[in-house]
């Protein structure tokens, strides 16, 4: 989980945490999508040798969903709470798992992941966008 907890968690260390998780992120469609799109990318990259984080492109897109997530009401502690809860965490690598499955691909095979990855870069989507080949 190397450029989600780099670029989303990394960032936001400098905020206190308390035991309070902020659910209704989820219900905003932005960050749920673009937290998707992170799960996914970190996915390929965990299991794939030649393909890494674009991290620069990372932490422009994670501070833009922070804006979304302060622009929708949350403040930087509502949204570090979400981010380092391990609930929301699991709800996150079932929901890519899911993804991959419904692709038709295992995530437990890293040369799906790597052409799925190849693909998404050669593509120039929100999940290629975050990476790059080495």
């Amino acid at each position: 989980m190397r450029l989600a907890t780099f670029t989303l968690f990394g960032f936001i260390m400098i905020y206190p945490v308390s035991a309070f998780s902020q659910s209704a992120l989820w219900d905003v469609a932005t960050i749920n999508r673009g937290l998707f799109n992170i799960g996914i990318a970190h996915g390929i990259r965990k299991n794939c040798s030649f393909i890494k984080a674009n991290t620069l492109v990372g932490i422009s897109y994670v501070w833009s969903l922070m804006g979304h997530a302060t622009d929708a009401g949350f403040t930087m502690k509502e949204t570090r709470e979400f981010i380092d809860n391990d609930a929301e965490k699991e709800i996150l690598r079932s929901r890519v798992n899911k993804y991959f499955l419904s692709l038709g691909i295992n995530p437990r095979k890293s040369n799906s992941l790597c052409e799925l990855g190849k693909e998404e870069i050669v593509n120039k989507s929100q999940i290629g966008k975050l990476l790059r080949m080495n």
